[in-house]
């Protein structure tokens, strides 16, 4: 396993903003979820119950902006299989994968897709489109990235992969008002800012006036050995310049906390 010192650990902020927190989420039921706001669709955190946090305490069952829960990705991490149906993954067989699995697997965050706030009967009747856009090294090594479905059989679907991009280009389609699990892939250890985007249609049945709707958010990811580097939030003092420009902060009904 490669070793490594983090040498810069940014903190995404908004304009407002006058802190910026390091709270890792490390356990628990979460989705990158999409709700309807501000006359567009709204990519944010989706915490139904209370998470897990690495070093101790919890986050509140809430809504979370993009980057204001970084995402664990803890060890071990796995090696790459052997087999052409792998390429997607990493570049050779047995190079080291931190990942997120599909099924819910103790000692790992147990991250979904939601789009449950979507419903038909406000308009959202047909399949909305993912998309993964590109993964950005904060700091660490720097990494591939993967997502994709094992079958019955452990036979890979790929939905996105930056060594073999899709050829619906790294896209994929949720039906309005479902859940679904997918694994997450690294293959370095580090901080990473990964940026999806989702689009969909409304029909105007409801209040929602007929259109397409779209959003684009980054959520960090922290993998490996670079979950214990991460300073406390009070350790923090460098400002991300693109963080600026990425993230939008929303007043919410909480806040992620230590208990």
């Amino acid at each position: 396993m490669k070793t490594f010192q983090i040498t810069l650990t940014l903190c995404l902020v908004a304009l407002a903003a006058s802190w910026c927190r390091a709270e890792i989420y490390i356990g628990g039921h979460a989705d990158l979820g999409v709700g309807f706001e501000d006359g567009q669709l709204h990519l944010h955190l989706h915490a139904e119950d209370a998470l897990m946090l690495y070093g101790g305490g919890s986050a509140a069952a809430c809504e979370y902006e993009p980057g204001e829960l970084m995402i664990g990705v803890p060890d071990p991490a796995i090696a790459r299989p052997a087999g052409s149906a792998w390429n997607f993954l990493a570049a050779n067989p047995g190079d080291p994968i931190w990942f997120l699995p599909q099924s819910s697997t103790s000692g790992k965050p147990f991250l979904g897709l939601g789009t449950e706030e979507l419903t038909p009967a406000a308009g959202w009747t047909s399949p909305l489109t993912w998309r993964f856009n590109s993964i950005l090294t904060i700091s660490g090594d720097s990494s591939q990235f993967a997502v994709w479905q094992n079958d019955s059989f452990g036979n890979p679907q790929v939905f996105a992969s930056t060594l073999l991009p899709t050829a619906e280009g790294n896209s994929w389609t949720q039906n309005p008002f479902s859940h679904d699990h997918f694994n997450l892939g690294f293959t370095g250890e580090g901080i990473y800012d990964v940026s999806f985007s989702i689009e969909g249609v409304n029909s105007g049945v409801g209040s929602i006036p007929a259109g397409t709707y779209r959003d684009t958010a980054s959520f960090r990811f922290v993998t490996g050995q670079a979950i214990a580097a991460v300073p406390e939030p009070s350790g923090l003092a460098v400002v991300s310049l693109a963080g600026l420009l990425l993230v939008r902060r929303r007043q919410r009904s909480c806040q992620s906390r230590r208990d």
